[in-house]
């Protein structure tokens, strides 16, 4: 258990700024369409791999048991990576993006049941109450008013008994805020929330849950015991993961 927490500490590295002094104008479409093609080489690594997994079953825990044909749209879908993990589990997935070259990626990924569309998340064009499930994943870090999109996002789930499921890149984990520090990166311009920020964003619209997640070591020898610095993260709520999932109930 020691060795657990002297990585997860190395994990942590808790920030000498704030997540304020971290934001800054938000990345542009044309940046992602020059982005696209490489966008998914990420989850090619080992690494990128993992966080995935770790990723993925943080914003598993909120999902429904069975999806059972339900309405999902993910907001900021990019080349449909998480799309496929939705539509594998049982959704009916419309994914939307402003950029035109990543929804050319995620239709010629030819995924089950999941449409794709440019859209811009501020002005949905969908009528109110159109899906059971609304999701944002690593999206609202590029918008410029995420409280707009959140908005937007609710207005198009049925209420009562709808969902909304976020998942953004904390601000406080070392991984974020070394890629910040890189002004060739997508992630330079990108708007990282904290635990404390996301929570006041959300909480207004519903009951909200929230997990910090993505706790895994630099070092490559440790990479196969990130699993066990995830579960050990979660349990003693450290909140320097580098990803935050969140469940808000309408």
């Amino acid at each position: 258990m020691s060795l657990v927490k002297a990585n997860l500490q190395m994990i942590a590295d808790k920030p000498s700024r704030s997540d304020s002094v971290l934001r800054s104008s938000t990345t542009t479409k044309d940046e992602f369409d020059l982005l696209s093609c490489k966008y998914d080489s990420w989850y090619e690594s080992a690494k990128g791999r993992m966080y995935d997994r770790l990723e993925k079953k943080a914003i598993g825990r909120y999902l429904p048991s069975s999806a059972n044909g339900k309405r999902l749209l993910e907001v900021g879908c990019g080349t449909g990576h998480w799309s496929r993990f939705f539509s594998e589990y049982g959704f009916e997935v419309t994914g939307v993006d402003t950029s035109e070259r990543m929804i050319n990626i995620a239709r010629n990924k030819n995924i089950p049941n999941t449409s794709f569309q440019i859209a811009d998340g501020h002005h949905l064009p969908f009528k109110n109450g159109s899906f059971n499930i609304t999701a944002a994943i690593t999206a609202l870090e590029f918008v410029s008013d995420a409280e707009a999109v959140i908005r937007e996002m609710i207005r198009c789930t049925r209420q009562p008994r709808g969902q909304l499921l976020v998942g953004v890149l904390n601000a406080q984990a070392r991984l974020n805020r070394n890629r910040k520090q890189r002004p060739d990166s997508l992630y330079a311009k990108a708007r990282l929330f904290s635990p404390s920020r996301l929570k006041q964003l959300l909480e207004p619209f519903g009951q909200l849950a929230m997990v910090t997640a993505g706790f895994v070591p630099n070092q490559k020898l440790f990479l196969p015991l990130a699993p066990l610095f995830d579960t050990v993260g979660r349990f003693f709520h450290i909140p320097y993961g580098a990803f935050i999932a969140a469940e808000v109930k309408l």
